[in-house]
C-alpha cells in the first residue's frame, strides 16, 4: 500500500524526494539572492542638494565637480559673504511700527470725550472719523495717522486749528497675511501675529500699547518653513506697495545687527538663492525651523520592540534641525547590536531636493558612518520630511533565509515522519 524505501522516480516514494529537491533548490536561490551585494541607488540628477550626499562613503569621491566658489563638503559653520546689490534701500535700524488691517487703536481728542474711543482699521485699510469721512490708516505710523486725522477734522470744520489736539494710542495689533517666496521650505501665503483668546478679554483691551513680536520678518520666514541652506540671507527683499527694501539677516547666525521690520497686510518677502549649500544655516534660529519631521522604516530583528518604537515617533518625534544622517540612523535603531550578526548594515536616505523637487536616494554603510574619521564629509544633514530605511547585514539575512528554509522543509519532514511511522 505504501511506497517502500528507495523507491524509483516513477514510484510513489519518488514524489517525496522531488519535493525535497525542489525545496532545497528554492532555498538555495533565495540564499544566493539575499547574500548578493546591495547595488547603490542611482539618481537621475547628479546635482544632489547637500554636498555630503554626493560623496561615496568608501571612495570619498564626489559624483560631481563642486562649484569652487561654494563651501566644501563637511565644512562646518560655512556662510556665504554678502552679495553686492543696488536694488532696494536699507531700512533704519529701529523702524517704527506701522498700522495694518484689523489693528485696534485708541483716538483721544483733547476736551471732547464724545469723539474719543477705540477704532479698528477696516479691511480696506481705513478708519471712519466722526463727521469727517474716512482716513487711510494702513501703512502709517502713529505720528503720521495723527496728522491725517487732524487734517480731516480741519477740512470738515468740526474743530479749529487750536481745538484739533488728538493722540493716537495702539491697543492691539492684529494678525496679517504675507506672502513668502524663494529659498524657503514652504513658500506661499501665511498668517503671522495670531492673537490668543486670552488677549481678547476686556481686561486686556482696557490698556494701551502692544508689542507684536510675531509680526516681524523672522515670524514670516518661520511660517514659510524657514530659510533653506542655500538661501542668500544678506539680501532678503521686502516688497510693499511696489517699493523694495533690502534686509540683511546674517546676524541671525553670526550675532551681528539685523534689518528687522514690522510687517503689514499684503507684504511680500523674497528670499534669493545663493547657489551654495551653507552648513551654518542648518540649525535652529530665528529664521530657520527649530525641528524637522523624519520618517523611519526599520523592520529588522535587532530591535525587538521596533514596531512600538518606530510607531511612537512616526511623524510626531521630530528631531532638531541640524541632525545628520548618522544621528537619524541611531534614532531609527539601525546602529548597535552584536558585531558578529548586526554589523555591516546599510542605511538608505530618501530626500526631496527643495530646489528641483526631485526625489534623491543615497546609500551608506552604517559602519563606515560610525568609524570614518572624516564622517562629516559623507554624513549629510537631514532635511524636512526625509525618510530613513535600514537593511540588515549578510549574517542577519542568512539567519532569515535559514529560518525560511526550516519553515519550508517542516511540512516535508513531518510528512516523512508520518510515512515512516505507517510503514
Amino acid at each position: 500500500m505504501f511506497a517502500r524505501r528507495g523507491s524509483k522516480p516513477g514510484e510513489p516514494g519518488g514524489g517525496r524526494q522531488r519535493c525535497l529537491a525542489l525545496a532545497l533548490a528554492w532555498a538555495a536561490s533565495v540564499f544566493v539572492s539575499a547574500c548578493a551585494a546591495m547595488r547603490p541607488p542611482n539618481n537621475l540628477n547628479n546635482q544632489l542638494y547637500a554636498p555630503e550626499a554626493t560623496i561615496d562613503a568608501r571612495s570619498r569621491n564626489s559624483s560631481r565637480a563642486d562649484d569652487p566658489s561654494c563651501p566644501a563638503a563637511g565644512l562646518q559653520r560655512s556662510l556665504m559673504p554678502a552679495k553686492i546689490t543696488v536694488a532696494g534701500s536699507r531700512p533704519k535700524r529701529k523702524p517704527p511700527m506701522r498700522f495694518s488691517t484689523g489693528d485696534r487703536i485708541n483716538i483721544l481728542v483733547f476736551g471732547s470725550q464724545e469723539f474719543s474711543g477705540d477704532y479698528v482699521i477696516g479691511a480696506d485699510g481705513t478708519i471712519t472719523v466722526p463727521y469727517s469721512g474716512t482716513v487711510l490708516a494702513e501703512g502709517t505710523t502713529s505720528d503720521e495717522l495723527t496728522r491725517l486725522i487732524q487734517q480731516a477734522y480741519l477740512r470738515s470744520g468740526v474743530f479749529s486749528a487750536e481745538g484739533a489736539r488728538i493722540a493716537i494710542r495702539p491697543v492691539q495689533f492684529a494678525p496679517v497675511n504675507v506672502t513668502v517666496s524663494g529659498a524657503v521650505f514652504m513658500p506661499g501665503r501665511h498668517v503671522i501675529g495670531g492673537i490668543k483668546d486670552s488677549d481678547k478679554l476686556d481686561r486686556v483691551l482696557n490698556r494701551y500699547g502692544d508689542n507684536p513680536l510675531e509680526r516681524f520678518v523672522p515670524a514670516a520666514l518661520r511660517a514659510a518653513g524657514g530659510v533653506r541652506p542655500d538661501a542668500d540671507i544678506s539680501a532678503i527683499r521686502l516688497i510693499r506697495n511696489g517699493k523694495e527694501t533690502r534686509l540683511d539677516w546674517r546676524g541671525a547666525i553670526t550675532g551681528t545687527p539685523v534689518d528687522d521690520l514690522a510687517l503689514v497686510e499684503g507684504d511680500h518677502i523674497q528670499v534669493e538663492d545663493s547657489g551654495c549649500f551653507q552648513s551654518a544655516l542648518v540649525r535652529p534660529s530665528q529664521i530657520t525651523t527649530p525641528g524637522i519631521r523624519v520618517v523611519y522604516s526599520n523592520l529588522s530583528a535587532p530591535a525587538y520592540s521596533n514596531a512600538g518604537t518606530i510607531q511612537s515617533h512616526l511623524f510626531a518625534g521630530s528631531v532638531p534641525y541640524g541632525t545628520r544622517l548618522l544621528q537619524g540612523a541611531v534614532q531609527a535603531n539601525c546602529v548597535g547590536g552584536s558585531l558578529a550578526t548586526n554589523a555591516r548594515r546599510h542605511i538608505i536616505l530618501i530626500s526631496r531636493n527643495p530646489r528641483t523637487q526631485e526625489t534623491e536616494v543615497i546609500q551608506r554603510p552604517v559602519e563606515d558612518l560610525v568609524r570614518s574619521a572624516d564622517r562629516d564629509t559623507i554624513n549629510p544633514f537631514l532635511m524636512p520630511d526625509d525618510a530613513i530605511a535600514c537593511y540588515d547585514s549578510d549574517v542577519s539575512e542568512f539567519k532569515e533565509v535559514m529560518g525560511m528554509l526550516q519553515a519550508a522543509l517542516a511540512p516535508v519532514s513531518t510528512a516523512t515522519s508520518i510515512i515512516k511511522g505507517l510503514q
